[in-house]
């Protein structure tokens, strides 16, 4: 079969990882496999050096206009031209554009994938068209599967619930090499979030949460630093701004976007979450298949992701006075962090294995 997976971008984020990690299964089971973005991104390289086709389709949504009346034309010559058996859009508007130009396009199947709740993000009514005129859709998460049931008012026996895979590579340098990068003591404490810098993870609010941690230190403890790692999608200049405004700017490292995120994830503490919702967070589970505890703002993607082991270390959006006392207890209790830790990576191999993603992906494109 050929297949191909479509992304809003070529850049590295957590549905983009997913697509590639679809596209390396499929090609080794045979299938002809391509990974399409819409802008364009790292992964090009990525896929080039694995020998996975991509392309760059350029395609914008400007409402019910002429502007998108084009991209639409010209997402339609390309796939017409490439023949694809099958679709597979990540994320909203890549399904939208899909919904709407693929029985055209001569591909027998388009199904849709979505992680978060993204209803809106493009166009309430583009979104609903579009979304009712594909054959199917994925989700991460339960709670996001009974959202998109009822938002798009479809089957429920049309949606299916494939949880995200997680299998982290092998870290490219050590952790102490890690931390020598960083510029912190071998026993500086270190929690991090790996997310894109934007306004929906609310990085923000963590700023805000450690600087209560900060204020809260005694002599006893370590010295502390709050990692974020991600690219910046807007918000990293007022990010950098609140820092130095609360007066943390030398407790916080902004890295920018991250290749060796396992090395990165075995040379810290403590993952530390702030988004307020989630499908079911790439930057959790993979933190989690890293041994690492988390503290999080409690929604129910991260409710689900975590497990009822964690749920205690989940704070309300919006309470960093509770979100700080989940850090600070975990920072000063060693012990715990490595029983979480190990509970997390169990759970990981039990619930978010990347073959059973990829297998069942499989199973539901081809039957």
């Amino acid at each position: 079969m050929k297949i191909i997976i479509l992304t809003i971008s070529l850049e590295r984020g957590g549905a983009e990882n997913r697509a590639l990690n679809l596209a390396r299964y499929f090609k080794q089971r045979g299938h002809q496999v391509e990974l399409w973005g819409f802008n364009p991104g790292t992964l090009s390289e990525i896929c080039r050096n694995e020998g996975i086709p991509s392309k760059l389709v350029t395609f914008q949504w400007a409402g019910f206009s002429k502007a998108t009346l084009k991209s639409f034309k010209r997402l339609l010559v390309a796939l017409w031209e490439a023949k694809p058996d099958i679709l597979l859009p990540h994320t909203i508007l890549p399904t939208l554009a899909c919904g709407f130009v693929w029985r055209w396009s001569g591909a027998k199947k388009c199904v849709g994938y979505m992680g978060g709740s993204e209803f809106g993000l493009v166009s309430p009514l583009g979104e609903f068209l579009g979304i009712q005129l594909m054959s199917g859709m994925i989700c991460n998460a339960q709670h996001l599967a009974r959202s998109i049931v009822q938002t798009y008012r479809l089957d429920s026996q049309k949606v299916a619930l494939i949880r995200n895979g997680v299998a982290l590579p092998p870290p490219q340098i050590s952790r102490r090499a890690w931390r020598e990068q960083l510029g912190v003591k071998d026993d500086t404490f270190l929690a991090v979030m790996v997310a894109n810098l934007s306004t929906f993870k609310d990085q923000e609010g963590l700023l805000r949460v450690w600087g209560l941690v900060c204020k809260s230190l005694t002599r006893q403890d370590k010295d502390a630093r709050l990692i974020l790692a991600g690219k910046d999608f807007g918000t990293g200049a007022k990010l950098r701004e609140l820092s130095s405004k609360l007066g943390i700017e030398n407790d916080v490292l902004f890295l920018g976007q991250v290749r060796d995120v396992s090395g990165l994830l075995a040379a810290v503490d403590l993952c530390v979450f702030s988004s307020p919702s989630e499908g079911c967070p790439n930057g959790i589970l993979e933190a989690m298949a890293g041994g690492l505890a988390v503290a999080a703002v409690d929604n129910p993607g991260v409710r689900e992701a975590v497990g009822e082991h964690q749920h205690s270390w989940l704070s309300a959006d919006g309470d960093h006075e509770a979100f700080a006392r989940n850090i600070i207890a975990l920072m000063r209790d060693e012990n715990l962090r490595k029983t979480l830790g190990k509970q997390n990576q169990q759970r990981i191999k039990d619930e978010f294995s990347l073959d059973k993603m990829c297998q069942s992906t499989e199973f539901l494109i081809l039957s």
